[in-house]
């Protein structure tokens, strides 16, 4: 199916950092590579897709002209030209790849079994070379690419630019076996088999992030102390937040299975608390059934317990944040079981 130059660049429009104008080409690597630098190297291969478009829609759809002038120069030269934009993108991709499986492996993992990570960063990086190189008509040697990134792994163990260095003797060495995809012949891959294959690429790359957040990211809290971010993860799921979300999600889903969508969104803005009743009798200390009387007795106690006035021997800041919260909780309260209340003698008074 002929390509159309039109919709290549729609997609690249809006879906230029997917990759999906490259997928739409044929250019499976091409479109992996955008998907996960987020644009070809943060938007830099996007924005130059912009005069490049043209002639892959051409290399895809094989037009006369553009074939005659690859054959023509297939015969003429043993291997492709160098290209520095592509040696840049080897050197660059092989990079974030090569940081993206250092930060996968735990560091207390790498300190007890230095091995995985010593042979995942070289392999990673070499295929994000060969991945590069092997992009349109030239392809480039897997093993020299390899041989280049295990150089530098070896000789500079401790170096914190070592990463660059191995993308970049990988880079270099792959050059030194390049030569032309045919141009006759050449197997298509069926639609089916060219998403799974980036499925299973992407869902790799999203597994060493995942890896490289749970393991290695950590966060910092109020009183500057650093946690792991794993850590914080099982606290949040221990976290009271947690526990009244799973709760909510479960009244929802009772109330979609006995009363159908309609009580179910109904119940969800609830939920949500739009109004900030919730809060309200939680800042209170009071159940969603008080009355009236209750809410303003409650108020009046907080009120005197936590007024700037009369708390001077505690935090004069803190108390006056809570001063405002009771504040603003009751007049929030005041104000719907007023509206409720109006309402209440509306609909009575119609009967």
């Amino acid at each position: 199916m002929a390509k159309n130059l039109f919709v290549a660049y729609v997609l690249w429009l809006l879906f230029g950092w997917l990759g999906l104008h490259h997928f739409y080409l044929g250019r499976d690597r091409q479109a992996f590579i955008w998907w996960s630098t987020w644009g070809g190297i943060f938007g830099l291969g996007w924005f130059r897709d912009i005069w490049r478009l043209p002639s892959y829609v051409d290399y895809a759809n094989k037009e006369p002209y553009y074939m005659s002038c690859l054959t023509e120069m297939i015969q003429v030269r043993k291997s492709p030209p160098f290209n520095p934009v592509r040696f840049i993108g080897q050197v660059c991709f092989g990079t974030f790849m090569g940081f993206l499986s250092t930060v996968a492996v735990s560091d207390e993992y790498h300190s007890e079994n230095p091995v995985l990570r010593c042979c995942l960063v070289p392999l990673a990086i070499t295929i994000a070379v060969h991945t590069v190189g092997n992009i349109g008509w030239e392809r480039t040697s897997f093993k020299w690419a390899l041989l280049g990134a295990c150089i530098p792994a070896l000789w500079f163990p401790g170096n914190p630019h070592f990463l660059v260095y191995m993308a970049l003797l990988s880079s270099i060495l792959s050059q030194w076996d390049r030569r032309f995809q045919p141009t006759e012949n050449v197997r298509q891959k069926g639609f089916c088999t060219r998403v799974l294959v980036l499925c299973l690429a992407g869902s790799l790359v999203i597994s060493m992030w995942g890896s490289a957040l749970y393991f290695n990211a950590s966060v910092t809290t109020s009183d500057g102390e650093t946690i792991k971010f794993r850590d914080a993860v099982d606290h949040f799921f221990n976290s009271p937040f947690w526990r009244d979300f799973k709760e909510t999600v479960k009244q929802l889903f009772s109330e979609w299975q006995e009363r159908g969508w309609e009580n179910m969104w109904t119940r969800f803005v609830a939920a949500l608390d739009p109004e900030g009743e919730q809060n309200a009798y939680e800042v209170l200390g009071l159940s969603k059934n008080a009355t009236k009387e209750e809410i303003t007795k409650r108020y009046r106690e907080l009120a005197r317990e936590y007024h700037p006035d009369k708390n001077r021997n505690g935090n004069q800041e803190e108390a006056a944040e809570k001063f405002m919260q009771i504040r603003a909780a009751y007049e929030t309260l005041k104000k719907i079981t007023e509206r409720r209340s109006r309402a209440k003698k509306y609909y009575d008074s119609s009967d």
